[in-house]
């Protein structure tokens, strides 16, 4: 069989010139070079940080973009273009948006086609992120390609990737786009037998006997499936791995454990709602790890 080749043709960084934005950005870069690929620079700027006055009706006031350019820093983007070209020799578009600073990425996203979206991690800066979540987070929901949320804080060929492998259809999708981020490191595929079931057994009265025997036909059933999972990706570098326990502690224990610094998850679809009140697997583990986190 002939090794399967993964590559990506568009990547994305969105920055907002902090240390974090700027990490994003060498991240982005350096795949970018891996993959022999252009590299789109993205800023946007709020409305409210230009006009605080205006709310969102800043549209007569295009006409002075040239002038916010400068008042705002934005003439640093051309800036960083040209240290992006010299140290990684690619080329490199730049990009300014007004607007929703989440939305107008998602739409920037949309618009050149990008396999992938590079951003900084920040975290839950106050109680209204905590609400609704913070710009990476609320990318989640928007972005139309794999997002990469960047931590690490030294830009080197990633050295230990954990994936987190579920069986819906189009799990291959996460191993898949590990290796085309990660093109050389080991890739451990991980599958979580989530033990709520089990909990929720036990307690609706079903035997420890009867919760054993599922467990042992779950485990046979999940190693087989996850052993052809990673045999059709053809990769040596990629081994397979099954444990029980609750799915964000469990991945992020694991991540540790093999000092993981890149963890690779499926983005599930949910609504804030749902997102507020439940929480997802992705946001949770996104948040709790110290290492790059790729969300596709």
């Amino acid at each position: 069989m002939p090794k399967v080749q993964y590559s990506i043709h568009c990547i994305v960084a969105a920055t907002d010139f902090s240390a974090n934005g700027d990490l994003a950005v060498m991240r982005a870069a350096h795949i970018a070079q891996q993959h022999g690929q252009a590299l789109h620079l993205l800023h946007v700027v709020h409305p409210l940080d230009i006009y605080p006055e205006l709310m969102l009706t800043f549209d007569a006031h295009l006409k002075d973009y040239e002038r916010l350019k400068k008042a705002n820093g934005l003439a640093s983007l051309d800036e960083l273009a040209i240290k992006i070209r010299k140290d990684f020799d690619i080329k490199v578009k730049t990009a300014t948006r007004i607007g929703r600073t989440h939305v107008q990425i998602a739409e920037y996203v949309e618009s050149v086609g990008a396999d992938l979206l590079v951003v900084g991690f920040h975290g839950e800066q106050n109680v209204l992120d905590a609400i609704i979540g913070s710009t990476a987070f609320r990318l989640l929901r928007l972005a139309p390609c794999s997002l990469l949320i960047v931590r690490n804080g030294d830009i080197v060929p990633y050295q230990q990737v954990l994936t987190a492998v579920d069986f819906t259809i189009g799990a291959s999708a996460v191993p898949r786009m590990a290796c085309a981020v990660a093109t050389t490191a080991p890739i451990e595929a991980l599958h979580v037998f989530d033990l709520k079931q089990e909990t929720l057994s036990r307690k609706a009265g079903i035997s420890h006997t009867e919760v054993q025997h599922y467990r042992d036909k779950a485990t046979e059933y999940a190693e087989d499936t996850l052993a052809k999972l990673v045999a059709e990706l053809n990769e040596k570098r990629i081994s397979s791995k099954v444990m029980y326990g609750y799915l964000p502690e469990t991945i992020c224990d694991r991540a540790t454990e093999i000092n993981a610094d890149l963890v690779v998850l499926g983005k599930k679809g949910k609504s804030s709602l749902q997102e507020f009140v439940l929480g997802s697997v992705s946001k949770t583990v996104a948040s709790m790890v110290s290492c790059d986190v790729l969300l596709t």
